[in-house]
């Protein structure tokens, strides 16, 4: 189940995964199953033109519904022209799981993490193929548990 309520525990599962702190405006989508959380989207950074995307979840926890929610959020709720993420170097499974997605490296920033490099990936609206109104009926938000 899609779930946005209960946004501190949603963050604080999120930030502790990736070693993120999070910021006062940090909004989040979560992925539950069972009653556990097994995956987190967050977001922050919101310029008005952008937004900052975190990612975190268990294996097997990404389905469409939630692909479509990721992807919702920003770009028509939000109105945002880029989807942002910040990928350690080291990080090889996020940049697949990023490119797989659609995101482009857009720049890197050598030396900026202690792997390495930050990897710049962004995703335009224009470019996005997770916004199909198919994938939209199985989407159902409700609430978070623990």
């Amino acid at each position: 189940m899609i779930v946005t309520a209960h946004q501190d525990i949603l963050a604080s599962w999120l930030c502790s995964r990736i070693g993120h702190l999070p910021t006062q405006g940090i909004r989040c989508i979560g992925n539950v199953r069972d009653g556990q959380i097994v995956g987190v989207i967050g977001y922050d950074g919101y310029n008005g033109a952008s937004v900052q995307m975190h990612v975190a979840g268990l294996p097997g926890w990404v389905n469409k519904s939630i692909l479509f929610a990721a992807f919702d959020y920003p770009f028509k709720r939000l109105k945002c022209k880029m989807v942002i993420g910040m990928v350690p170097s080291g990080n090889t499974e996020a940049i697949r799981f990023n490119e797989r997605l659609g995101f482009k490296l857009e720049n890197e920033l050598h030396g900026a993490h202690p792997d390495g490099s930050l990897l710049l990936m962004t995703m335009r609206r224009d470019e996005c193929r997770w916004l199909n109104e198919r994938l939209a009926r199985d989407v159902t938000i409700g609430a978070a548990h623990g």
